[in-house]
């Protein structure tokens, strides 16, 4: 049973159930948000007319300009804080070939080329003023049941992922918003309700086809290219190349009903409690142990905002109910649920219900934070009085802390910090302040709800490492580069120099490359 979720969230997560069950488908100081408002929108860069006439004729796939039908649905963010960003034409591409025609156009002409899978960069970087490349026909994924590998296309979502492995042994750990792209899953970590047992999606990249800025289609994999092969493990999209086509290794699932649990609680009390407990148990939690807990602020008909919270817990464990049970007993004693179920279902059918469908266009700011160990209470009673505060907290306009506990254990520690791209190993929980808030809300509503994440983050930021996931940017991180990729930062510009010297593939947070390279 769900508790008092918002009510974007309910359509949301009960659209993707339907369409699940019906077998048509299947995710520092100084780091918070000051300003709702994007970055100011560049021009255009000058491109003549018979240049962009040139690049149609060159490719097999179509070229949308600006005014033409389908170019504002083909260039739109998911996030609302960049649909102001349009670029100077939307390439449609039919294959690799056409990426690499792109890629050539775009070094001739001194275009920024910019590719799009899914398009969900939290931080715009989907979002170009130059060359859009729209890679969504290289969509295709392949399964190899016997060596256990999948392949995907550049543009592969989630959800065609899900598609293909539903019902199966076989699992590739990865996100559950099914409208997310694979590539930018895989490029920046990969994290999911599998994480815990099962490592990170870039942790199962076995090889990837990417067209660099020299305009060559590159073969990387661990003997081939292996620097680069580093990189793509966590380095995240945007800075090397436009990866075409993605190898993985699937994981067969140890059991083939697991555990599930979710409670809801409402009130502040009850969240502080809860957030305490969950952070608590997560440094003896099991691998098989997969779940999360957040804390929202929610509509006060009443005037009572400490009463307008409502919290929730849920996961699955891939064992018997009764040891889940015991695991989860903490958070039963830490405060009655309002609403609490637990019970043993099969692998897919938990997978169906945690999967969500795209939601209704709208603007978001969340920043991640890393913590390495239990936080104090002071801070979570903070955090928790923040919420009482959040500015907005009706259906469309509000603010929620989210504790994901996938990112720790012995499954993702046993790869080393700087053995690939993706540094932040050795962390037990990952703390999401995360603000929603419609398009056509109110400027002001967005800035106070992102100066609210602010705050937020500066409670977190004395008592947690200076580490964000890179999957999660935000353009106010202003030192993304250790808050992302920490000691494994100047390996990355020594690869991004060799590899793309004249910094064609370029976004406010893309790796860098050496002074006078």
């Amino acid at each position: 049973m769900s508790g008092p979720i918002s009510r974007r969230v309910f359509l949301r997560e009960a659209s993707a159930a339907a369409l699940l069950a019906s077998g048509a488908a299947i995710a520092g100081h100084g780091a918070g948000v000051r300003g709702a408002t994007p970055s100011p929108v560049p021009a255009r860069p000058s491109v003549t007319p018979a240049a962009l006439d040139e690049l149609r004729a060159r490719l097999t796939g179509r070229v949308l300009l600006p005014g033409q039908e389908g170019f504002r649905a083909a260039s739109a963010p998911a996030n609302g804080r960049y649909r102001a960003i349009t670029p100077l034409a939307v390439a449609r591409v039919a294959d690799e070939a056409d990426v690499v025609t792109c890629v050539r156009w775009c070094a001739e002409q001194g275009v920024s080329p910019v590719a799009r899978g899914g398009g969900h960069s939290y931080a715009g970087f989907s979002t170009t003023n130059g060359l859009l490349i729209d890679l969504r026909r290289l969509n295709a994924v392949a399964l190899d049941r016997d060596a256990a590998t999948a392949t995907a296309g550049g543009a592969a979502l989630n959800l065609d992922l899900f598609k293909a492995l539903r019902d199966g042994p076989l699992v590739l750990p990865g996100g559950t918003c099914l409208g997310v792209g694979v590539g930018g899953l895989v490029l920046g970590g990969g994290i999911g309700y599998n994480t815990h047992w099962a490592g990170l999606t870039s942790d199962h990249l076995l090889a990837t086809r990417i067209v660099t800025a020299d305009g060559r289609v590159r073969e990387v994999d661990a003997t081939h290219e292996p620097d680069l092969y580093w990189a793509l493990r966590g380095g995240a999209g945007g800075s090397f190349g436009i990866n075409t086509g993605f190898t993985f290794s699937l994981v067969e699932l140890p059991v083939p009903e697991v555990a599930w649990y979710r409670f809801d609680w409402s009130g502040a009390d009850a969240a502080g409690a809860v957030l305490t407990a969950f952070d608590a148990l997560l440094g003896s939690a099991p691998a098989a142990f997969n779940a999360v807990a957040m804390a929202e602020a929610v509509e006060a008909t009443d005037g009572d905002t400490r009463a307008a919270i409502h919290t929730m817990s849920r996961g699955q464990y891939l064992g018997p109910v009764a040891e889940l049970e015991n695991l989860i007993a903490p958070l039963r004693a830490a405060a009655t649920p309002d609403r609490a179920t637990v019970e043993l279902r099969p692998y897919w059918d938990v997978s169906r219900t945690i999967a969500s469908l795209e939601p209704p266009s709208h603007s978001f700011g969340d920043i991640s934070r890393y913590a390495d160990a239990p936080l104090p209470a002071a801070t979570i009673e903070a955090m928790v009085d923040l919420l009482v505060e959040c500015p907005s907290r009706d259906d469309a306009n509000n603010g929620s802390i989210w504790c994901l506990g996938w990112v720790g254990g012995p499954v993702m520690n046993a790869v080393g910090r700087a053995d690939t791209a993706y540094v932040h190993r050795g962390m037990r929980t990952l703390w999401r302040p995360t603000t929603v808030w419609d398009d056509v809300a109110n400027p002001e509503v967005g800035v106070a709800l992102n100066a609210w994440t602010d705050a937020v983050i500066e409670v977190l930021a004395p008592v947690t490492p200076n580490e964000s996931y890179q999957n999660f940017p935000n353009r106010a991180i202003t030192d993304w580069q250790t808050a992302y990729f920490a000691e494994n930062l100047e390996r990355l510009i020594d690869i991004k120099t060799a590899v793309d010297p004249g910094d064609l593939f370029h976004n406010p947070q893309s790796i860098p490359t050496r002074p006078g390279a």
